[in-house]
């Protein structure tokens, strides 16, 4: 869905949580969860941080982590 779509409607319909943490190779990164709050505001979910996703793992679209390089890994989740 996200195919060609330009920076500016990205920024505007998606935003992301994020945690300090550690991968299993000992690699410090930040973990983040992507969504579209429009959808978490139809669901009746208010998103207060990372846990919110624990209860409400479908309204996760991109999961993943950035290093402190800068270099990134997103798997995608949600179908919609």
């Amino acid at each position: 869905m996200y195919n060609n779509i330009d920076v500016d409607t990205i920024s505007k319909e998606l935003r992301c949580v994020e945690r300090e943490g550690v991968l299993e190779v000992g690699k410090p990164v930040t973990f983040l969860r992507i969504f579209r709050p429009k959808e978490a505001q139809q669901k009746g979910v208010v998103v207060t941080g990372w846990e919110t996703f624990n209860e409400h793992p479908a309204l996760i679209l991109f999961e993943g982590y950035l290093t402190k390089t800068n270099e990134a890994y997103l798997e995608r989740k949600g179908t919609s």
